[in-house]
């Protein structure tokens, strides 16, 4: 499964070691050592992470485009 970071940006989680809180952003920590950060709290990540997984288990994510988005732009 995925971690929804910013825009785009997605990381597998079996990649992620730890998530640390500091001075309001995450690091989060990969297994090879680098660290990627986030603005995001380890709870919104949690959540955003939950969110993206039900949307891919509806098949939302491939079915619909987000909404308030135009399908053909």
């Amino acid at each position: 499964m995925f971690l929804p970071l910013e825009e785009n940006d997605l990381v597998h989680m079996g990649r992620v070691v730890a998530l640390v809180r500091d001075d309001g952003e995450t690091a989060v920590i990969l297994r090879d050592g680098s660290v990627m950060a986030t603005g995001f709290t380890p709870r919104t990540l949690a959540r955003r992470h939950a969110e993206l997984a039900q949307r891919l288990r509806t098949r939302e994510a491939c079915l619909a485009p987000p909404s308030g988005e135009d399908p053909l732009s």
